[in-house]
């Protein structure tokens, strides 16, 4: 029979719920093992839905020097995948042959294996045979239950952070984006009043214009949520042809070079085609060159007409121009969301960012065949989550 320790139990707890971080509420869970339970052996696994495998982030000294660390589990490979993936407490009071066959090898005689909902799983074990009793089995599920709330509270405490750095982002983007042009319409329509000449309203009306732009970029931002649900096989050429001339792009070019279908929500990718036109235009020029085209999966990046069919599966799309292109030093920072603070870049990549990351797919910039900017938008490695950086 386990003994265990109720007045470690409530200040381990108490512990707990004090932590700040997920490496800190870890790091406790794991020091009150051998004081709650009296119990050598203790390990605690974070699920990376990115691996989609568990991955130690915790365990007691004694667990330290009896394994050959770290384990990761995934699935198939364990009793304790198992019980995470069925969301189900294990216990298991002396393991048999049968039990042991993901390790045949292990001196874990006897264990329980507590699952965190879609945080992880506790082990709680001995190298000797022990009967967990009912009592023994009631605290350690209370045990896991304060380490999952503990987590839980992380989490939203993290996301309140995010949200709140975010916010201080675009508002510090959003001061800056607002007062240029506004300062621009303030000192048109005082030459307007000093001279009579009407010809300055014309520059007053593109730094409206441009504040309207703005405001559509925050409405898009604030009305959308992140994750997308709405997806429908889209023709790359039909999009990209109706939302060019939403772009403003003056006397700009576009050459389609190839189609293909893309699979996503048509409302949510219409600003992405929108900002990369508008920041092609703002950068290379009215008369910029845009190419847009599929990338295949054969190497083939780019089609020269788009009557020229394509054989390799389609991985993505590019835009690219003809303008001055992108410093090198600038490639890595340029879609990362604190680029945009101040910067003359606005919201619009910011958004293209966000919407790209809602589909579960990547995004990255390179130098196009003209030495302009090339966006290149391919099948995503990560899953389709809101934002969660642990």
């Amino acid at each position: 029979m386990v003994a265990f320790d109720l007045d470690s139990f409530e200040a381990v707890t108490q512990q707990l719920m004090a932590a700040e971080s997920e490496r800190e509420i870890c790091e406790i869970a794991m020091s009150g093992i051998s004081s709650v339970f009296e119990l050598p052996l203790g390990a605690l696994w974070l699920y990376d839905s990115d691996a989609s495998e568990l991955q130690l982030a915790a365990s007691t000294e004694r667990a330290d020097e009896v394994f050959d660390w770290p384990v990761t589990y995934r699935p198939g490979n364990s009793l304790s995948w198992e019980a995470f993936e069925q969301d189900e407490v294990r216990t298991y009071s002396e393991l048999d042959d049968e039990q042991r066959q993901y390790n045949e090898n292990s001196p874990v005689s006897s264990e329980i294996i507590l699952p965190l909902a879609e945080y992880g799983v506790i082990n709680i074990g001995s190298l000797a045979p022990v009967t967990f009793d009912g009592e023994t089995l009631r605290l350690a599920r209370m045990y896991a239950t304060h380490v999952q709330a503990a987590l839980q509270k992380a989490e939203r405490e993290h996301d309140l952070r995010v949200q709140r750095d975010r916010m201080e982002q675009f508002i510090g983007v959003v001061s800056h984006d607002l007062r240029n042009p506004l300062h621009v319409v303030e000192g048109r329509l005082e030459l307007v009043r000093e001279t009579g000449d009407l010809s300055h309203l014309e520059d007053a009306e593109e730094g409206v214009a441009r504040m309207e732009a703005l405001i559509d970029d925050l409405l898009t931002l604030a009305k959308k949520g992140y994750a997308v649900e709405d997806r429908t096989a889209i023709s790359l050429d039909t999009i990209v042809e109706q939302t060019w001339e939403m772009a403003r792009t003056a006397d700009a070019t576009l050459r389609v070079e190839g189609s293909a279908p893309v699979f996503g929500d048509q409302n949510r990718l219409k600003p992405v085609f929108e900002n990369l036109f508008r920041n092609a235009a703002d950068h290379a020029g009215d008369d910029v060159t845009v190419w847009v085209g599929p990338i295949l999966d054969d190497g083939t990046t780019e089609i020269d007409t788009a009557d020229e069919r394509t054989e390799g599966r389609v991985t993505g799309f590019y835009v690219a121009d003809d303008g001055p292109g992108i410093p090198s030093d600038e490639l890595d920072s340029l879609l990362s969301v604190d680029s945009f603070s101040g910067s003359d870049t606005g919201l619009g990549l910011s958004i293209v960012t966000q919407i790209i990351d809602a589909h579960g797919w990547d995004i990255s910039v390179t130098e196009s065949r003209a030495g302009g900017a090339r966006f290149e938008v391919t099948d995503g490695t990560k899953p389709v989550s809101p934002f969660h950086s642990w």
